[in-house]
């Protein structure tokens, strides 16, 4: 017996074979409802095997994005505004930050202030900026701040000492600065404002790292996979290109942002980095004689205005003109020193101040500090600010950190919009299946869908079924064909039946089309309709649902409409059915069309069986372009477009890994066509696309294959590319510390078709399998199902405490092989028990 089937498609074999159930045509999205049991595979408490810290780093990442994210949007935006604040007013304030230049003197500071104070008699001065420019106004700083607001300030004509007043957009200015830092909350500085902000800067610095984390990719020297943005991308897959591509081009300038925002957040930081970056603790801040920090001792010994002409020429006797901006701070109280920072022409950053210390009486210089002189880690402390802003980095600094912080809210957005994404198809899952469901409690039912589905579509579309129908009011009841009592049956009955292999019926339902559809029921008075999927390039195109309409028709049913036959998902008569639907009565519901294909990549090829009689076979692993990475369950199926051409028709490959390990698994056969040519899905995959190409694939759930809820035994039989499914189903038991699994698998020769044979021994080693049956036809051991039926009484010892059956492979002899072995040993009524119990679950193609 040759095994050659690998996909799941007529194109991929030779004209000897079958490698392709009609459940293909029972492979709707995955985005689709789930059956209540298979609920607990949506990452809702965690991802299929668990909680992970992968799965806690991406819940907090999300959660603090639709929280503080929006905060971090606001604070982005208003950022941005105070970019160039002073620019901007300088161009919005002629005659108020600029004058005409004159060929008089400007006024020495005490004229000035003395004028200042004339004009302002009840106001103190703190400090006024002078410039070197002629035609710059003077501006001088009143006290009055408080919670770390600034007090007002005041633009001064430095040659007659007129007070100009305020510049256009200051107080705008103001208010947008109150938003940045502390929400314009009460309290200010001291207030909750400032808190939340601290907190929300935080969580931007956990954003990137955790977001680096999340979308780590295999190939982390691949430039593309970090900076290229997917502009063809649509839906869910462009917003999560925007979020993480763009994320990557603007992260360093958010961790310059995270890091020097939190200096004005919180005091403990801003002592730590002192600390760090000096060595040397942060000094200890006067206090006010009330406490408030940095206030300035009036009162005693305060006797006026002081005098501090004789200390600026001082100060312009040692820079001369060699200075851009000074901010002359007078002394607190009679006798103390005066103070003078300025920036020296061509300083690199707006904040590159020296500072000079001068004796106000004598304009003795007593102490001074150049910036140029600071270690860098003392230069940073310094200019924070312009750190912060990008200005410390020049003018394209400050572009780049502008267009930065006015991107964030770019990312609370697409966050968001994948967020209720997902909130909107887990509430179409639970409106669906669990609001039906609850309605069908009603005593008075005359509802019924009954499914017959073997990979989990057929299921699923049922329970779209009773979603769209209870939104228009009614309250059907959803159960399997195989619990359909006909004796019983009232009303209308709903039928959603797949189609498997060459006609014949999903595992779930054999039993009841041996024994219920033998003979027409009494069905009179039952209104019937039926959607049934299949594939169009079989013969038998929808044979099982074309079969159940027709006795339903015979035992005296009524159709309520022709039934539906669906190709291949094909959208058009899945949308028939809809419109069927609305005429018996229920609610508009959005198009039931396939999830997009993901991207992925091909990272690894290797060839299983070299030299082998059998075709090539291969295995392939692929990683996600996309984040977070997709979830599947063992047992799940692989949609692969064949040469990425979104009008050919998709191939189905049983997926041999967990999502844990990062990368997705598939084991191929490699198949060629009488005329020599290679199979489509097959060739391409192993011959046409080259390791490290993209890949278009999406995943389908298949929940007739799932691994049992409960930790009991596990017959696992298989045969060539079946051992993917199998691989899966024991990675999962390891993982979960379950043993007592037995392997039964069977492939041509030892010497050349021991496949896996490090990890199969590896698994005997820890325990996860306690019985290992290899099967080499080649070397006369015969055939699994040989092997299997020689071992029947060890079969029904494993079955009488438990054990569940899990057959993965051909459907052209294997398959059938192992039914007919295990019918033996069982017994077909067992059989069928276990069959609807979900101990006996096949994936065959």
């Amino acid at each position: 017996m040759q095994y050659r089937a690998v996909g799941r498609h007529p194109g991929d074999v030779t004209v000897t074979s079958v490698t392709r159930d009609q459940a293909g045509g029972d492979a709707v999205a995955s985005q689709s409802i789930r059956a209540p049991g298979e609920a607990r595979r949506l990452s809702v408490g965690g991802p299929a095997g668990g909680i992970t810290g992968r799965w806690v780093i991406y819940q907090l990442h999300w959660l603090l994005g639709i929280t503080l994210g929006f905060v971090l949007a606001l604070m982005g935006i208003t950022g941005a505004t105070m970019s160039f604040e002073d620019q901007i007013m300088r161009a919005l304030s002629p005659g108020v930050i600029t004058v005409a230049p004159r060929e008089a003197p400007v006024l020495a500071p005490d004229a000035l202030l003395a004028r200042v104070r004339e004009q302002r008699p009840d106001t103190r001065v703190e400090g006024v900026f002078l410039s070197a420019r002629k035609d710059e106004a003077a501006r001088v700083l009143f006290a009055g701040g408080v919670g770390g607001n600034r007090g007002e300030r005041a633009y001064v004509d430095p040659y007659d000492g007129t007070v100009l007043g305020r510049a256009t957009g200051e107080e705008f200015f103001a208010f947008i600065r109150r938003l940045h830092r502390w929400l314009a909350l009460p309290g200010n500085g001291d207030g909750p404002g400032r808190q939340i902000t601290g907190a929300a800067v935080m969580a931007l610095l956990f954003f990137c790292v955790s977001g680096l984390y999340l979308r780590w990719p295999r190939r982390p020297l691949d430039w593309r996979a970090w900076l290229a943005l997917d502009t063809g991308a649509k839906g869910r897959a462009f917003l999560w290109s925007l979020h993480a591509v763009i994320g990557t081009w603007v992260l360093l300038v958010y961790l310059v942002i995270g890091l020097t925002g939190l200096w004005w957040s919180y005091d403990w930081y801003r002592d730590a980095a002192v600390q760090l970056l000096t060595g040397q603790p942060l000094p200890a801040r006067e206090e006010g004689p009330k406490g408030e920090k940095g206030g300035r001792e009036r009162g005693k010994g305060e006797a006026g205005p002081v005098s501090v002409d004789t200390a600026w020429a001082g100060f312009l006797a040692r820079e001369g003109d060699h200075y851009a901006m000074a901010l002359l701070t007078p002394p607190g109280k009679a006798g103390g020193p005066t103070r003078v920072r300025y920036r020296p022409l061509g300083a690199p950053a707006d904040q590159a101040y020296d500072e000079m210390v001068l004796d106000t009486a004598t304009g003795q210089v007593k102490s001074e500090s150049h910036y140029a002189d600071k270690a860098l880690g003392a230069q940073l402390l310094a200019g924070v600010l312009t750190v912060h802003r990008g200005t410390y980095f020049g003018t394209g600094g400050a572009v780049v950190f502008m267009a930065a912080a006015g991107a964030m809210p770019l990312f609370t957005i697409t966050g968001l919009l994948m967020y209720l994404d997902r909130r909107r198809k887990k509430k179409a899952v639970r409106l669906a299946r669990g609001g039906a469901q609850n309605a069908a409690t009603a005593a008075s039912t005359t509802l019924t869908i009954a499914y017959a589905s073997q990979t989990g579509t057929a299921e699923q579309l049922a329970w779209r079924t009773a979603g769209a129908l209870r939104d228009g009011g009614l309250a059907p009841e959803v159960v399997p064909l195989a619990k359909l009592d006909p004796r019983t049956l009232r009303g209308r009955l709903l039928v959603v039946a797949s189609t498997y292999g060459e006609g014949e019926p999903p595992d779930d339902a054999r039993a009841f089309a041996r024994k219920r559809m033998a003979a027409p029921a009494d069905l009179v008075g039952v209104a019937f309709a039926v959607l049934a999927l299949g594939d169009r390039q079989y013969e038998t195109f929808c044979g099982f649902g074309r079969s159940v309409d027709r006795w339903l028709g015979d035992s005296g049913a009524t159709r309520l409409f022709k039934p539906v036959l669906v190709d291949d998902n094909n959208a058009e008569a899945l949308h028939q059915w809809q419109e069927q639907l609305r005429s018996i009565g229920a609610g508009t519901a959005p198009d039931w069309a396939p999830e997009a294909y993901g991207r992925w990549r091909l990272v690894e090829r290797r060839l299983l069986n070299p030299g082998s009689p059998g075709g090539p076979a291969y295995h392939l692993s692929l990683e996600s372009l996309d984040q977070p990475l997709p979830l599947w369950a063992a047992g799940d199926i692989a949609q692969i477009l064949p040469g990425n051409d979104a009008s050919a028709h998709h191939r189905d490959y049983s997926i041999a890994s967990l999502p844990s390990s990062g990368r997705l698994d598939l084991l191929v056969r490699q198949q060629t066509r009488p005329d020599g040519t290679l199979g489509l899905g097959s060739g391409w995959l192993t011959a046409g696309v080259a390791v490290g190409d993209e890949v278009r694939l999406r995943l389908r759930p298949n929940p007739g294959f799932h691994a049992p809820v409960a930790a009991v035994p596990m017959i696992l039989i298989g045969a060539g590319t079946g051992l993917a499914g199998l691989r899966g189903h024991l990675k999962h038991r390891q993982a979960q510390r379950q043993g007592d699994a037995w392997l039964l698998f069977g492939e041509r020769s030892a010497a050349t078709d021991a496949w896996h044979a490090e990890e199969i021994s590896s698994w005997r080693a820890d325990g996860t399998l306690a019985r290992v049956d290899l099967v080499y036809s080649r070397d006369g051991q015969g055939y699994v199902q040989d092997r299997l039926a020689a071992q029947g009484d060890t079969v029904r010892e494993w079955v009488d405490r438990g054990a569940v059956l899990y057959v993965c492979g051909s459907l052209d002899g294997m398959a059938p092989g192992v039914d007919q072995a295990l019918e033996t040993i069982l017994g077909r009524d067992r059989l069928d028990a276990l069959t609807a119990e979900g101990r006996y679950r096949r994936d065959v193609y």
